[in-house]
């Protein structure tokens, strides 16, 4: 169904024109012939608004939303959809008791399917529903007070669609929201003559007011089959950020706000795309905002960088009209046409030019990484033996690549892009080879760091009184650890008491994921009794002191909030300790011993060994590897993050 759809639309924008009669304009009377026997309802829009000299403006409303009609699509059993968002609904006041609500959301959202077949609304929409959505539209723009700076084109961009996302149940949610989450700072404005007019100010306190009513709750769960319908999504505040984008834009646009969502399809940097909304205010700059965050502001931070960053649209891109036009197998992230490239609105970006040797590609792509494979960020057209990828994000490696039936087919090196837009061409050279020591396998959040600087300023103490009386101070935390940490000692006396110990006059915590002590001349840790402080901060069982020593990484000691903490192990008897290893708390992606691990780098159509080996210290050591190489280390035992890199010394 999908596919038809695609080819469908494609009839109708080949011929892509904007006018007002139907009989002088083509792209009108196309897809007014496509509708087949839901013509009359589409011609009976058109006719409403012909009628009257003054509706001129809504009836160019009216040709836009039909012209670029065909290629939007709703589910085609409404009942099954409709009794879908019925079930849902029935269980949404049990959301916060949540024991209740797991099973029940669950067993609910598992009785219905998700392969459901699709329809053109070309071939459904009815005319009365176009009708009542242009007449609400337009009083919200036109009667309003936060879209007075807004043009007509803006106008049909941000807030004329009668819907915000393909399979969106086709109701009156402009209604059922235009009067909702409104608070008295809201009220107030009108009688403040610098705001009243504001549609930043305005967003502002409906966005605190939503904050009120949806406590939000992230969730990824793509089991169930998504929730398309505005008043549903409003009792159901759990999903991927993608809903919660939506449901905002249905809100503001309901009362006459030009918001938009736009979105980056793939993070070069880690797994995932993130989706977010854009208001266009007063002075014809959008302020992109996030609809879960209740305050309105530039929130994409400067450390998550952007390969590309899209609009999602009402009209068609062109040039992606010509791409599934011309091209059988497309990525899935461009089978979508109604987008459009607004990277230069966050980024600074830079043209890209490859060169493409195979002459029976036509279209190639930029991919970038998500951890697993390569994901295709933007296309370009061969042309004379080339191809030019306008407006790429900057400090991000790319593979060039075509697209075929199985996926993606590299057409040359990885590419790395520098913070000033140079090219530098990831091509291994085993004439100049580096031996590689690696101490993690993913990029060091900043998230992380807060847990490092729980672990400063941490005490080495050995005794052989269990009270640590007159305890020896063998090592303090000094450092940030980008790694494990491992301590040396040299002709130390043999204790029977070892311990971290951390105190904090005014009190404190700190936590502790791993700790392993070494005799001389031994690889695998010694174990005693385990001693510390008892309880934890949460009071969890699974965080006292234990968890410090039972060989997993992603568990920790969370110390309760007191002046002093600690924790340790008694040995029984005196013994020498040689080195002490230990990991903060963490993501669980440094270098742990006990593993396999295995390094690859890209060459050709693919990644090539430079083999495997265990871990038995905090650091791995690879020699011989080529220089100007990608990079990428597998952990064989466990884990899923990693990520690409290039080596640029220890």
């Amino acid at each position: 169904m999908i596919k038809s759809t695609v080819i469908t639309f494609l009839i109708c924008l080949a011929t892509f024109s904007v006018g007002c009669s139907h009989k002088e304009n083509n792209s009108l009377e196309e897809a007014l012939s496509l509708a087949g026997e839901n013509r009359t309802e589409l011609e009976k829009v058109l006719n409403h608004y012909a009628a009257d000299p003054a509706d001129s403006l809504k009836y160019r409303a009216a040709c836009f939303l039909i012209e670029n009609l065909p290629g939007h699509f709703s589910y085609k059993d409404t009942s099954f959809i409709n009794a879908y968002h019925n079930a849902i609904d029935s269980v949404a006041d049990l959301y916060y008791r949540k024991a209740e609500h797991d099973s029940i959301f669950e067993t609910t959202a598992e009785k219905y399917s998700k392969t459901l077949d699709f329809v053109e609304d070309i071939h459904i929409l009815a005319g009365d529903y176009l009708i009542m959505n242009i007449d609400s539209a337009f009083s919200a723009w036109q009667n309003g007070s936060w879209a007075k700076h807004v043009d007509f084109d803006e106008f049909c961009e941000y807030i004329l669609p009668y819907k915000i996302e393909e399979k969106q149940t086709l109701d009156n949610w402009r209604e059922y929201f235009s009067e909702s989450y409104v608070n008295k700072a809201l009220q107030v404005l009108q009688y403040n003559d610098m705001h009243k007019n504001l549609a930043y100010r305005a967003c502002q306190e409906i966005i605190h007011s939503i904050q009120d009513s949806i406590k939000v709750v992230i969730n990824y769960n793509q089991d169930i089959l998504p929730i398309r319908k505005m008043s549903t999504l409003t009792r159901i505040p759990s999903g991927p950020c993608d809903d919660y984008s939506v449901l905002v834009t249905a809100i503001l646009r309901a009362k006459g706000l030009p918001v938009a969502i736009d979105y980056t399809p793939q993070w070069p940097f880690r797994n995932m795309g993130h989706s977010w909304n854009v208001l266009l205010i007063n002075y014809g700059k959008n302020v992109m905002f996030n609809g879960i965050d209740p305050f309105i502001h530039n929130y994409l931070r400067d450390d998550h960088p952007m390969a590309k960053v899209f609009r999602r649209t009402y009209k068609a891109n062109e040039e992606l009209v010509e791409l599934l036009h011309t091209e059988k197998n497309v990525p899935e992230a461009f089978k979508n046409p109604f987008i459009r490239d607004v990277s230069t609105e966050y980024l600074k970006t830079v043209d890209v030019e490859i060169p493409v040797k195979e002459k029976k590609h036509k279209y190639v792509y930029l991919a970038v990484f998500d951890n697993v494979n390569w994901f295709p960020i933007y296309w370009a057209k061969v042309e004379k033996g080339k191809a030019v990828f306008r407006n790429m994000g900057r400090n991000i490696t790319y593979l060039p690549v075509a697209y075929g039936e199985s996926g993606i087919i590299p057409v040359g090196n990885p590419i790395n892009l520098n913070p000033r837009g140079e090219i530098r061409y990831l091509n291994p050279d085993f004439t100049a080879c580096d031996t590689l020591t690696l101490r993690r396998k993913y990029l060091l959040f900043g998230a992380m760091y807060s847990f490092m600087d729980n672990i400063l300023d941490l005490k080495v103490q050995a005794s052989n009184s269990s009270s640590f009386r007159n305890a020896k101070v063998l090592y303090t935390t000094k450092d940030y650890l980008r790694s494990a940490g491992e301590i040396h000692f040299e002709d130390q006396p043999a204790y029977r008491y070892w311990r971290f110990y951390k105190s904090t006059p005014n009190g404190g915590n700190f936590n502790i994921a791993e700790i392993m002590f070494f005799e001389p001349d031994s690889i695998r840790p010694t174990y005693g009794k385990i001693i510390g402080t008892e309880g934890s901060y949460y009071n969890r069982e699974k965080e006292g002191k234990e968890a410090a020593f039972d060989h997993d990484a992603l568990t920790f000691f969370d110390a309760p909030w007191q002046k002093e903490n600690w924790v340790g192990m008694d040995f029984g008897k005196p013994i020498p300790i040689e080195k002490i290893i230990y990991y903060p708390r963490s993501d669980g992606n440094f270098i742990e011993l006990g593993d396999e691990y295995e390094l690859v780098y890209w060459h050709g159509d693919g990644w090539q060994s430079l083999g495997k080996q265990t871990a038995n210290d905090i650091s791995l050591k690879f020699a011989n590897c080529p220089s100007n190489a990608l990079f990428l280390l597998h952990d064989r035992t466990k884990g899923k993050e990693e990520r690409i890199f290039t080596y640029d010394g220890d």
